[in-house]
């Protein structure tokens, strides 16, 4: 097994898209989630409902590909209900071109990641533009992505081991605006200087890791014979 440094995927984006406007959000905590709606199954949307309980008149922005269909819409609408949660905070959103995407962070402070398959290229997008992610960590590859990325950026406290700790992580952040506002401030510059989001030294380290299995093979061989 070679092992990479950095996390699984190297994010670097095709465009330089603009930071968000700085300084401390005013106004009611808005969370948001921007993953395909077939992660929103049942779980997810019980702990999206528990934060929108814990944290008084903050709002959950929904933004999805699906969420162009009434139907659809109607459909999450009912899981959220059945869950608990105030419908009269909730949004949903159809998807925007990708640098209308990458703006309309700004009207979000905090993302929820869906559970237990974690978002991806969403999550990298959402620290890109310095919105904290809160994630749990499962089993498996697609339920720790979020642990991984969050880890590397230095937010390990943001990742959640089961539900009731994901419900207390997303509380403790949106209490703290300051921190919201730092983060906004300079979550950017930290993550350039890191191997994850480093496209050159990543595609480097794929290379040195590729001649390193090449090597090794051909001394197995050698052996065999």
């Amino acid at each position: 097994v070679f092992r990479l440094p950095g996390t699984v995927f190297c994010f670097a984006p095709e465009t330089d898209f603009p930071p968000l406007a700085l300084g401390e959000r005013t106004g009611p905590i808005v969370f948001g989630s921007i993953n395909n709606a077939p992660k929103l199954n049942a779980r997810t949307l019980r702990c999206y409902a528990g934060v929108l309980a814990a944290v008084p008149q903050s709002r959950l922005s929904l933004r999805a590909p699906s969420f162009v269909d009434d139907a659809a819409i109607e459909h999450f609408r009912a899981g959220l209900r059945a869950a608990g949660a105030d419908l009269g905070r909730v949004d949903f959103h159809p998807p925007l071109p990708l640098p209308e995407m990458m703006a309309a962070f700004d009207d979000i402070d905090i993302v929820l990641d869906s559970v237990p398959y974690c978002g991806g290229t969403t999550t990298h997008q959402a620290l890109w533009m310095g919105v904290p992610v809160v994630t749990m960590m499962g089993e498996g590859f697609a339920a720790r992505m979020g642990a991984s990325f969050l880890s590397a950026a230095g937010l390990t406290d943001l990742v959640a081991t089961d539900d009731a700790g994901y419900l207390a992580v997303a509380e403790d952040l949106a209490n703290d605006r300051a921190r919201l506002a730092d983060l906004r401030r300079n979550l950017r510059s930290r993550l350039i200087g890191h191997e994850a989001w480093n496209v050159v030294r990543h595609t480097r380290a794929i290379e040195d890791a590729m001649f390193a299995m090449a090597r090794g093979g051909a001394r197995r061989d050698a052996d065999v014979q």
